[in-house]
């Protein structure tokens, strides 16, 4: 690894940790399924069910990371590709695996951890603004190949695929390349019959098996969601009442020493 890549991995991880009686090793969830099958809004809608999307993000106790923030860098002539819409951005091999498996056992472990925010327009990391991941109860991972990677696909201690028609997926995906990635018609569907296609077949499609829970009509299905919500807010409940009872034996144990 050169001095480069060095230095944009420490940008990567932070090193705060809480102290030994504040860790909090959280709640992993893994959120997989195709493109545009609606991942991210289920991450969203559980967040806002939760009362989490409009609260400081320093204070959140449910945090939500994309996948997409640990594409790898590509070389000059990947670059070049990209940009004809020639590269296959859902190949496994499109990202860090390294680097995203240190960045969950780091935050496992109750770290603070930061990663960039990935620029669809120029197909590359945005080291510059950079999101602060703050210690959580609950984190969700979401992307395409959350499951593919068998050290990754073990940290989960809960694992949701988002299963959307791949007909529907294809109508969202479109709109969505046009409008907010500055993408032509012609070549989303050729980057979507080229790559995007064969490999949710090849890489996404298969790791299904390895889900606890199913969704079927992604955010659209507000039964299973309302279902994950209440679960979520057992752990939140139980991990409150058990800082509560920590709070309190660590007050009594002071007062004792006095």
């Amino acid at each position: 690894m050169d001095n480069t890549n060095k230095e944009k991995s420490a940008v990567l991880i932070n090193g705060d940790a809480l102290s030994h009686d504040e860790i909090k090793s959280p709640f992993l969830i893994g959120v997989a399924g195709g493109t545009a099958s609606g991942k991210s809004t289920v991450c969203k809608k559980i967040m806002e069910q939760l009362g989490q999307a409009e609260m400081d993000h320093t204070q959140r106790q449910v945090v939500s990371i994309s996948q997409d923030s640990f594409y790898r860098e590509l070389t000059p002539a990947e670059k070049i590709k990209a940009q004809k819409g020639k590269f296959n951005f859902d190949h496994p091999d499109a990202f860090n695996e390294e680097l995203m498996y240190e960045t969950l056992q780091l935050i496992l472990k109750g770290h603070k951890v930061k990663i960039p925010s990935y620029d669809y327009r120029t197909n590359s990391l945005d080291f510059d603004n950079k999101l602060v991941i703050y210690p959580a109860d609950v984190v969700l991972f979401e992307g395409i190949l959350v499951f593919y990677f068998p050290k990754i696909r073990d940290l989960f201690h809960m694992k949701l695929f988002v299963d959307t028609d791949s007909d529907t997926r294809l109508a969202r995906r479109v709109p969505r390349d046009i409008n907010e990635r500055g993408r032509d018609l012609d070549a989303v569907l050729t980057q979507y019959m080229t790559f995007v296609k064969p490999a949710f077949e090849e890489f996404c499609s298969p790791t299904k098996k390895f889900a606890d829970v199913i969704i079927p009509r992604g955010a659209d299905n507000t039964v299973a969601i309302d279902l994950i919500v209440h679960h979520i807010g057992e752990i939140l409940a139980a991990t409150n009442i058990a800082q509560h009872n920590t709070a309190r034996t660590t007050a009594s144990s002071m007062k004792r020493d006095h």
